[in-house]
């Protein structure tokens, strides 16, 4: 208990002694003397306030017209779904001041009555709050569109290791959702989680979380069959899997998911080419073979296989010699046995190129042949690979590697102590969310700049790194969303990830962004999971111009129109013409023949105000929460068909092939089929996703085959 710690201690009264109580006259004199200070200090404040002038005030004449609703005013969080704004520690006074107004609350605003509105996006009088999470475009960015990568990084986990993934994606590499993913590595650094173990067992929530990391993140690669994680594995790995996809690399980096590694700070060393600068120990890398190198413990036990850095050509020459390596080494650790066959023959070598060569040639070649081994184990080194000693005071700022970290909150400590900076990884597109910019003077210069620079946040920087750069830069940006979350009836573990596989490849393609959600679905309480949808696009919308919308079951058979040329054919095709669809329409939904409302599978969303009132409008049609067979897709008809909803709708009523195809009216050509049955959807997905394949490879496929 807290009246336990010695700063809750007090000194009790001696037993059968009574505490002496004040005087009251005492009492009555402190009051009055508190009510004549509070009086004089009220003085104060009044005279020092009517003193000043507008040159000391810190607001302008736009000021004075802002306004600050009070308690009373204003929705509960519960309505809202929002709680108070916190700022951020790092965000500067002149963001706060933004959303801060300086004016204070006149008193007669207090008696005028309000009305009260909801507090959303919709909202025009409320001031925005700027994106803290937004990052500025650096002048000395460097798109890599090459796959070739600086670094390789790679972690060694088993299946069921989600949460410490979840920590390392986001202390390392700055991901901290996949909001605005990366849907291509365009830094100097690729990294991939090796799974190893198999995946989780079948039918349950720990293979359908495992599932959904899939399908959100795409960086997991699991190991063929039964292969153990060891260092022969992983070069192997790297060096023919995917040397096969393209991908090529100059150090690979290795750790297993228990260890933590001051990755900002190995990479460092390695780009200025010292090792363990700072201590009396430096390795300076060869200029001339600087990844012909190999870092870590070579001790031939367990931990060797904890952490290891090798460059490239160290880790060609383990694979060419393995069966030298082995015969020497008595190790099931191959760079153990590297670093011991090196040791026996290293001298042997030296003399025999010395023989054969001029001396300047003959020390090329040795540092060809024979690679750098920096050891952290030996008797006279550094020792930068620690093992966890259960405290961060025991860890150094030299220490590069610390293994045996079991519980995140311990990895999340040591970022902490050691400050470490998360790698880029990629740049991934900008949100399409601006807060509220300043009101310009007419005369003020700085307008156009102004302009120019807030239309520049729509473009990201994802869109200069590939070749779709010239046909998206002057594009919307959209996301192309589905769920990513399986059910506990498992009807749809075998097709769910391949579903979203057909959909990435697609956004991929042509300058979209995928974004898979599993969470919104997870959170729901009291209502049908289905929800989750609705709530998952309004987290998603604020970042993009737009966001379409794909259900699970829901196929993309024609991979080759992107959605920007979907979307300019709908403004053609508008009954109001391209204009009036700009200016007005946000939903475009497909109500397909026969069908008594909208099928909501399948839908674009434009990212305005109207599109979140919207949003919020379903959210509070609560007779809908658990009303089968339609559920949110009930409650957004209902919602549509109000008057004033009319004018931002573009119903494609009775189509059944623009967008939103079953798979008995399927016709060649048809963009996405929806597999909607009564039942499990599992293996009709899984014929349309065989029929998808089957039409890339320029095969002709008729609805029988979707049947």
């Amino acid at each position: 208990m807290a009246s336990d710690l010695p700063q809750f201690k007090t000194d009790a009264p001696a037993s059968g002694r009574r505490s002496a109580r004040p005087n009251k006259r005492v009492l009555v004199v402190l009051a009055i003397a508190g009510i004549f200070f509070l009086l004089y200090l009220n003085a104060r404040i009044d005279t020092t306030s009517s003193s000043l002038t507008p040159a000391d005030t810190d607001t302008d004449s736009s000021s004075s017209s802002t306004t600050i609703t009070t308690p009373s005013d204003t929705t509960t969080s519960e309505e809202t779904g929002q709680g108070d704004i916190a700022f951020p520690d790092d965000m500067s006074d002149e963001e706060t001041e933004e959303i801060i107004p300086d004016e204070p609350v006149e008193q007669e605003a207090e008696e005028e009555e309000l009305t009260t509105t909801p507090s959303t996006h919709s909202v025009e009088h409320h001031k925005t709050v700027t994106d803290p999470l937004s990052e500025e475009k650096s002048e000395d960015v460097v798109i890599n569109d090459s796959n070739h990568y600086a670094y390789l990084v790679v972690i060694a986990s088993s299946a069921e290791q989600s949460s410490r993934r979840a920590l390392i994606r986001d202390k390392y590499f700055g991901l901290r959702n996949n909001l605005l993913p990366c849907m291509r590595y365009n830094a100097d650094m690729l990294y991939k989680f090796l799974i190893y173990g198999g995946p989780s067992k079948a039918g349950t929530a720990e293979r359908r979380r495992y599932e959904a990391e899939k399908m959100e993140w795409n960086d997991l690669e699991e190991m063929p069959g039964k292969t153990p994680f060891d260092q022969a594995s992983v070069l192997e790995w790297a060096e023919t899997t995917l040397a096969e996809q393209g991908i090529t690399y100059d150090y690979l980096v290795v750790q297993d998911i228990n260890t933590f590694v001051q990755l900002s700070v190995v990479k460092q060393e390695l780009d200025n080419g010292v090792i363990s600068e700072s201590t009396d120990s430096p390795v300076t890398v060869n200029p001339e073979a600087p990844t012909n190198i190999v870092w870590g413990t070579f001790g031939g036990d367990e931990r060797d296989k904890h952490a290891f850095v090798i460059g490239s050509a160290a880790a060609k020459l383990a694979l060419e010699k393995r069966g030298d390596i082995d015969a020497t080494g008595t190790s099931e650790h191959l760079l153990s046995n590297m670093y011991t066959y090196y040791q026996s023959v290293a001298n042997t070598v030296e003399h025999e190129v010395d023989a054969a060569m001029e001396p300047e040639a003959a020390a090329e070649v040795q540092e060809q042949v024979i690679p750098v081994f920096i050891r952290e184990d030996g008797p006279d080194d550094n020792h930068r690979f620690i093992r966890w000693e259960n405290n961060v005071e025991s860890v150094h700022i030299e220490d590069s590697v610390v293994t045996h970290v079991y519980q995140d909150s311990e990895f999340a400590e040591l970022v902490a102590w050691t400050s470490l900076k998360p790698s880029t990884v990629c740049y991934p597109r900008k949100s399409a969310f601006k807060g509220t910019q300043p009101t310009l003077d007419a005369l003020d210069d700085d307008e156009d700049l102004l302009a120019d620079e807030d239309e520049d946040t729509t473009t990201g920087l994802s869109e200069t790194n590939n070749n779709t750069t010239a046909a998206t830069e002057d594009k919307p940006s959209i996301a192309l969303m589905t769920s990513s979350f399986i059910y506990d009836d498992n009807c749809m573990e075998p097709s769910a990830t391949m579903a979203a596989m057909n959909k990435r490849k697609f956004a991929l393609r042509h300058g979209h962004s995928f974004v898979a959600r599993s969470a919104e679905f997870a959170q729901q309480r009291g209502r049908k999971t289905v929800w989750g949808k609705v709530d998952a696009v309004e987290k998603v919308l604020p970042k993009y111009d737009w966001i379409f919308w794909m259900d699970m079951d829901a196929v993309i058979m024609n991979q080759e129109h992107s959605l920007f040329e979907l979307l300019d054919d709908l403004r053609a095709r508008y009954p109001g013409g391209a204009e009036a669809f700009d200016a007005n329409v946000d939903l475009i939904a497909a109500k397909p023949r026969g069908d008594p409302m909208l099928n909501a599978g399948v839908f674009f969303l434009r990212n305005s105000p109207w599109s979140m009132q919207f949003l919020r409008d379903v959210q509070g049609v609560t007779e809908w929460y658990n009303k089968g067979s339609s559920y949110e897709q009930g409650a957004m008809w209902q919602v549509m068909n109000l008057e004033q909803n009319a004018p931002h709708i573009f119903l494609l009523d009775g189509d059944d092939h623009t967008f939103n195809t079953f798979p008995k009216r399927y016709q060649p050509g048809d963009f996405i089929v929806h597999f909607a049955p009564d039942k499990c959807p599992n293996a009709l997905t899984l014929q349309g996703l065989a029929a998808a394949e089957r039409i890339e490879k320029g095969e002709a496929i008729t609805n029988m085959d979707l049947l």
